[in-house]
This record gives structure tokens, C-alpha cells and sequence, in this order.
């Protein structure tokens, strides 16, 4: 086995990126050494066009990359939408039900391809938007935001108030979406067919790339998919418990440069570290 065969994804926010959302140059370097050794390198991430922009600049990766929790396959180099899947209309419905539930507990937030739109707002969506790295955003209605194309909403709450939020999901028999946690404070609902994993298969066989050789790396229960279809699924030390205990490897922590750490011994020995770590 070569490195010309293997594919590394890795998730950003958590996993690749410091907490203060920079890349460590131990990351940032030993990516550049896998990709100059023929290695593949991709980004899996539930960031926006927009909020992804920067950091892909800083990456540069040569295949496409999986944004919105796997609703959009993006080729940032080209500035094109390869594939998008969106929420339906007929599941919205289930947003403006749980503002009026959970009035005033509730921060909502609607990515469309143009950027954010801010249905309500708490102190978890102001932190999440004016914090050390300002996301632009636009604040609006839900009926004026109905007609777009909506590829992920994010539900942000308090610990809490999550037991209520969840029983509240599971009253619903919306159709075409599915709902991941994707950071402590933070829900989402997605569209049924939009998961990190069908975006790497899509990934793989638009780059001509086997899943027998993907390793991937994350850290939260949005990632589960993307560690499920890849041949080494990691979880840094920092990730969900959830997740950790469904890894192939549990690594160190994004603070101590994972993703240098999983590429150093994938670089020494490829075919045994697929052999090690691989799924039977």
C-alpha cells in the first residue's frame, strides 16, 4: 500500500482547529508533508460556505469538501456546488413550532447557501456569532425565509432545557430529516439523506477513491457517520463520549495536535496502521 491510495478527512471545529478556532502549525505542517508524499486530504465540517471560506483557503484542499453536516459536496477551488440536498418544505414547519414552544429558551439559526439567517436569537446564538471569529449573518423571519433552500437549521440551549427539547423532536413524525447533536449547547435538524458518511462516499467516488482506504477523524455525534464509512474511524480525546465508544481509535486531543499525531504513524507505516486500526 502507498500513501498515494489514502484518503485522511478530518472534521474542523473540535478536532483539526485549536479552540481558538486557528490551525496549529504541528497541523498544519504535517498535513502539507501527507499531501507532498501523495496522500489525499479532505475537509468534513458542518461550516457554511461562508464560514468555511477562510479556512479553506488556509488548507487549499485538491478534492472537494463535505460542508453543512454533509448537505453540500463544495469544490472550493472552482467556487461550485457539486451536490446539495435541503431540507424539505413540508418538515418545516417544525421550526416555527418549537420557537413558539420554547419561547425565549431557544436560539435558531437557518443556513441557506448565501449565509446565515437568525430566526432567534439567546446568549448561546450571540456568543456562537459575535465572538472572537464574527459570522455574518442576517436577521429575519421564518416566513420570509421559508422559500429559500435550507440546507442544516441549528437549535441552540442550554443543558437544561435539552431533555424537554428532545422529547419535544421525538413528538414529531416530520419526514425527510433527521436531527444530530453537533456541539455541547447546539441541535440540528438535517435533511434525511445529508449525513458527513454519504458525503464521503460521494466524495470518494467523485475523486476515485476507495472507503478501504479512508481514515477519518472527529469528535462529535455529527461525525458518527463519517467514522462509521471510513476504514479507520478516530475520535480525538476531547470528542462525545458517544462517539469515542464507537471509534476504531481514540487519539489525543485537538489541543495536542491530533491530526499531526494520526498522520505521524500513518506516514510510517500505511499498510500497518490499516491493518492495526482498520474494521474488520
Amino acid at each position: 500500500m502507498t500513501l498515494s491510495e489514502v484518503l485522511l478527512v478530518t472534521d474542523c471545529d473540535g478536532t483539526l482547529l485549536q479552540d481558538d478556532k486557528s490551525i496549529a502549525p504541528e497541523d498544519q505542517n504535517a498535513i502539507e508533508r501527507f499531501r507532498a508524499a501523495g496522500g489525499s486530504f479532505a475537509v468534513a465540517t458542518g461550516r457554511s460556505i461562508p464560514t468555511g471560506a477562510d479556512l479553506l483557503r488556509r488548507l487549499k484542499p485538491e478534492l472537494p469538501t463535505i460542508l453543512y453536516n454533509g448537505s453540500m459536496l463544495y469544490d472550493s477551488e472552482k467556487g461550485k456546488i457539486l451536490w446539495m440536498t435541503e431540507i424539505p418544505s413540508s418538515a418545516r414547519f417544525l421550526v416555527k413550532e418549537a420557537l413558539s414552544e420554547f419561547s425565549g429558551r431557544l436560539g435558531a439559526e437557518v443556513l441557506i447557501p448565501e449565509g446565515m439567517r437568525v430566526l432567534a436569537f439567546n446568549d448561546l446564538v450571540d456568543e456562537h456569532l459575535n465572538g472572537a471569529h464574527p459570522i455574518a449573518y442576517e436577521e429575519t423571519t421564518y416566513e420570509k425565509v421559508l422559500p429559500e433552500h435550507w440546507l442544516k437549521v441549528m437549535f441552540a440551549m442550554r443543558e437544561e432545557v435539552q431533555p424537554e427539547f428532545l422529547t419535544f423532536l421525538e413528538s414529531f413524525q416530520a419526514e425527510g430529516v433527521r436531527f444530530v447533536r453537533s456541539e455541547r449547547y447546539f441541535f440540528e435538524i438535517l435533511p434525511a439523506k445529508a449525513s458527513k458518511g454519504n458525503a464521503l462516499r460521494r466524495l470518494c467516488e467523485e475523486a476515485g477513491l476507495s472507503l478501504e482506504r479512508v481514515v477519518a477523524i472527529g469528535d462529535c455525534d455529527n461525525d458518527l457517520e463519517l467514522l462509521e464509512e471510513a476504514k479507520v474511524g478516530i475520535a480525538v480525546e476531547n470528542a462525545f463520549p458517544s462517539l469515542k465508544a464507537k471509534a476504531d481509535l481514540v487519539t489525543v486531543s485537538n489541543k495536542e495536535h491530533a491530526v499531526a499525531r494520526v498522520i505521524e504513524e500513518l506516514m510510517e507505516n500505511p499498510e500497518g496502521f490499516f491493518r492495526q486500526y482498520g474494521k474488520k
